[in-house]
C-alpha cells in the first residue's frame, strides 16, 4: 500500500490526486470511505509512483544566499552578484553580473550571524523592489503589444510574488503576474502573458484554451518545457 496524506472536504465532489516534493497527497470528498480512496490510490499506482520518481531524481537546490558571488538567473542567464555600499542604493544589471548598491547606512559590521542576515535581508529586498519595478515596466509595454495581437484585452494587471505560479486571470479579467519572471527569457514571460490573455476566454485549461494559446504563440512548448526544467532553480 502506498503512503499518502489523506485531506478530506466537504466542498469536494470527486477524488483528486497530487505528487508534491515526492509526498503523495489523496485529496477526498467526506462521504468517501477509506476503502474506497486505497483502491482508487492502487489504481493509480503505476503513475503515482512514476511522479515520485521523478521528483525525487531532482536535484536539491540551496537557496538564494544574496552574497557577493553567489549566482542568479536574470532573463534567462546565471549572472555574479555583486553587492556595494554608495550614497545611493540601485541595482545595475550588466552582462554578466547583477550588481546591487546599498546605501551605506546599511553597511555594518560583518563579523557575526545577526549583521550577516541584515545584509542579505536588504540585498533581497534591494532585489525584490527592482523585479517589481522592472516587471511592471515590461509588462506596461508587452502587454499592451500582446493584447493588440491576441484581441483579448485585460481589465488591469499587477505585479506580485507567488509561490507556486507565475500569472492568474480572474473571472473580472484582471490578471496577475509573479514578479519573479524577472528570471526567465524573454520569450518565456511572453508565453506566460499569452496563456493568460487566452485565460480572458477560457477561465480553463480545456483543449478550446490550448488551441487559442497556440496560435497566438508558437513557443508554447518550448517554454513548458524551460519551465519546467528550470523551476526549482527559481526560487528564493
Amino acid at each position: 500500500m502506498l503512503k499518502y496524506q489523506l485531506v478530506r472536504s466537504a466542498k469536494r465532489k470527486t477524488l483528486g490526486l497530487q505528487v508534491k516534493q515526492g509526498e503523495i497527497i489523496v485529496r477526498a470528498p467526506h462521504f468517501l470511505t477509506e476503502k474506497q480512496i486505497h483502491r482508487f490510490v492502487n489504481e493509480k499506482s503505476a503513475w503515482l509512483l512514476s511522479k515520485v520518481a521523478q521528483q525525487n531524481s531532482i536535484p536539491t537546490i540551496e537557496p538564494m544566499s544574496f552574497t557577493s558571488g553567489s549566482l542568479i538567473w536574470i532573463g534567462g542567464e546565471k549572472k555574479k552578484l555583486s553587492v556595494t555600499f554608495q550614497s545611493v542604493a540601485q541595482v545595475i544589471n550588466l552582462k554578466d553580473e547583477i550588481k546591487v548598491i546599498l546605501p551605506l547606512k546599511k553597511r555594518k559590521a560583518d563579523n557575526d550571524v545577526s549583521s550577516a542576515q541584515y545584509l542579505k535581508d536588504a540585498v533581497r529586498k534591494q532585489l525584490e523592489d527592482w523585479f517589481k519595478v522592472e516587471m511592471n515596466r515590461y509588462l506596461t509595454i508587452r502587454l499592451a503589444q500582446l493584447s493588440t495581437k491576441t484581441q483579448l484585452v485585460p481589465k488591469s494587471f499587477i505585479v506580485k510574488r507567488y509561490k507556486a505560479r507565475w500569472g492568474s486571470c480572474n473571472s473580472r479579467g484582471e490578471l496577475s503576474f509573479n514578479y519573479l519572471l524577472m528570471m526567465v527569457p524573454s520569450w518565456v514571460i511572453d508565453y506566460v502573458i499569452v496563456h493568460e490573455l487566452c485565460h480572458l476566454k477560457h477561465l480553463n485549461h480545456s483543449t478550446a484554451f490550448w488551441r487559442l494559446v497556440t496560435l497566438h504563440d508558437s513557443n508554447v512548448e518550448k517554454a513548458k518545457c524551460w519551465l519546467k526544467t528550470h523551476q526549482s532553480q527559481l526560487v528564493w
